[in-house]
Order: C-alpha cells, then structure tokens, then sequence
C-alpha cells in the first residue's frame, strides 16, 4: 500500500511539474519560447522524461495507478501530459529552426510519453476510433519561430497516439478541451 501511495504522489507531482509550464500547450509554449529557440523548455524535459518512464514502469507493476483520478486540473496527469504532448509536436512542426539538441529533446520526450500511453493496455484503456478534435491554431502562428500553416499543424497532430491520450483523458473524467484552454479562458463569460 505504501509503494502505491507513494506512486500516486509521484504521478500527481509531474502533472504539478508541467501544469507548472503552462496549463494549454499555447501557454506552455507562450512561457518558453525564448524567441523561438525553446531552451528553457528543452532544459527541464530531462528529469521529465525520467519521471514518465519510471511512472510507466510503475503503472505496469501497479495497474490500480491507472484508477487514481485527481479532482483539478493542475494534478491530473492525463491532462498534464496531453498538454505537453501538444506543445511538443506544434514547436516540432512549426519551427525549423529550433536547434538539433532541442529538436532531440522534443523527439526523445514524444517517445517516452508514446511509450507510457503503451502502459495503458494494461488499464483496459483502448485508443478511440477516432481522432479528437483540434481547435483552431491560429494564436500558435503568432509565436516566435513558428512557421507553419493551421492545416500543417493540424496535419502533424493527426496522429494514433492522439487516440491514446484521448481515450486516457476521457477514462480519467475529463474532455478534451480541457487540454486546450487554460483555467482563465475556461471560466471567462
């Protein structure tokens, strides 16, 4: 019971950690753009991606993980990371010029993430048939180095694992919107 215990809080920790970047990948990429070089977000995926793998490590050891559901937004790890998933592939996508250790970075915490929604099998968490939808991504045109159309960002986030991480949002109690808009926006009139 203690191992588990101290998992849940491990889990609701690295969702703090990158709500903490921004609680909508337009805010998590708001907050780190550095002019369009992402270093300061490259700098703090390292310790990120070493807490995906040992929670999906432990998520295989302990399946009852999966059933934990946290009550806001800022703790709920599904949302965490379909936020930073998002952000991830739009600075990959919309701006050629990030450099190649910040490019690396980006691909390495796609894949760690990739390969904990794989850890999901184990929660009876299925991909959705269907790709979730996407929200106008005009704002994102406007940020630093970003040179990429709405259409070819909508593209390069038309992909399997999208079903993933919807189904994994949807079996956690949320929707996907929640991922798009930050609390503020949500709660404006």
């Amino acid at each position: 019971m203690l191992n588990i215990v101290s998992n849940v809080t491990q889990k609701r920790h690295l969702a703090l950690s990158i709500s903490a970047l921004g609680e909508s990948p337009l805010e998590i990429l708001n907050t780190t753009h550095d002019n369009g070089k992402f270093a300061s977000l490259s700098q703090q995926l390292s310790p990120i991606q070493q807490t995906i793998s040992t929670l999906g490590q432990q998520h295989l050891a302990y399946p009852i993980l999966h059933y934990y559901h946290a009550g806001s937004r800022q703790k709920s790890l599904p949302l965490a990371l379909a936020r930073l998933y998002q952000a991830l592939i739009l600075a990959t996508i919309a701006n050629p010029d990030l450099s190649v250790s910040t490019r690396t970075q980006f691909t390495i915490t796609l894949r760690v993430i990739d390969q904990f929604l794989d850890t999901l099998n184990s929660a009876f968490i299925r991909a959705e048939t269907h790709l979730p939808p996407f929200p106008a991504l005009e704002a994102y045109k406007a940020l630093p180095g970003f040179d990429a159309s709405q259409k070819q960002m909508q593209e390069g986030l038309s992909e399997q694992s999208q079903k993933v991480l919807l189904a994994y949002i949807q079996k956690d109690g949320w929707e996907w919107e929640d991922i798009w808009q930050a609390v503020e926006e949500k709660s404006a009139p």
